[in-house]
């Protein structure tokens, strides 16, 4: 009887959170995404995640064309801009590949409160770099 109340106790509070939803609201606010998105290439890097594109078949394809990378950040600072309520920082890297001279470039991102002190300077993370772009980078 435990998971039937279990399922008794997750309707009720679907009910009642779907009492509090401003419909109309969310609409408005799906309507206007929807015009900001138009004509916008599901290809195209989206600026807030390096080269990550909406489309997942062309982040998979990057990913599986991208050498692994080393980029120590050097620094980050807020652009100004948001993505829901999360500020978008451009973190300045010095990007380390096998067999070539350490490079400066700059990697645009979300990143939450709780994640900065992953983005301090010297942290060293993984990412992937684009064969024919140096500056095409991607997490990971």
């Amino acid at each position: 009887m435990g998971v039937l109340n279990d399922v008794w106790r997750l309707i009720k509070a679907g009910g009642r959170e779907s009492a509090r939803t401003d419909y109309a609201e969310a609409l408005r606010q799906s309507a206007d995404l929807a015009e900001a998105m138009a004509g916008a290439d599901p290809a195209a890097p989206a600026g807030t995640h390096g080269a990550a594109a909406a489309n997942p078949f062309t982040n998979l394809e990057f990913l599986r064309q991208a050498i692994p990378v080393a980029g120590t950040v050097v620094a980050l600072a807020p652009t100004g801009q948001v993505l829901g309520d999360v500020p978008i920082y451009a973190v300045e890297l010095d990007v380390q590949r096998d067999g070539a001279p350490v490079y400066r470039t700059t990697y645009q991102t979300v990143i939450a409160a709780g994640a900065l002190h992953n983005w301090q300077p010297g942290k060293v993370l993984p990412f992937r770099v684009s064969p024919t772009d140096p500056h095409a980078l991607m997490l990971g």
